[in-house]
């Protein structure tokens, strides 16, 4: 019986071991990931003013979705997840989706990274977002 509880317990560890070194000490998302998965919203965003055709409404919610997710990654870069920021962000981005004269790889691309903000934005209330050396 105790040769199987030893067993057992070094099982434990060695798979802890294991999902340590994937997901590192802060869950699924380190302090890098959250950064590169704000770029990458940005460079969805940025394509919008480069390659569509696009109305005064169509910047505007593209202004205002780039100056929401700045807002969230400004208090990001400083330490600080701030959930609201990130709502707001989501919400913004949404708009544009909704609203503005997409390509379908643009639309995808947009709709890909709110799904990327949303999980991140649920591993935080899950506890799995880390801080630290970005």
């Amino acid at each position: 019986m105790r040769k199987h509880l030893i067993a057992g317990v070094a099982a434990v560890l060695v798979l802890g071991s294991l999902a340590q070194a994937q997901y590192g000490p802060g869950g699924i998302y380190h302090p890098r990931s959250v950064s590169a998965i704000i770029d990458r919203v940005h460079a969805d965003l940025n394509r919008g003013y480069r390659g569509w055709h696009i109305s005064h409404g169509d910047r505007k919610r593209l202004d205002h979705a780039e100056h929401e997710l700045r807002d969230f990654a400004r208090k990001w870069n400083r330490g600080r997840f701030d959930k609201g920021e990130l709502d707001e962000a989501i919400g913004s981005i949404q708009h544009v989706v909704d609203n503005n004269h997409l390509s379908g790889r643009e639309r995808d691309a947009l709709y890909n990274d709110l799904d990327q903000l949303r999980n991140m934005r649920e591993a935080y209330n899950r506890h799995e977002i880390g801080y630290g050396r970005r």
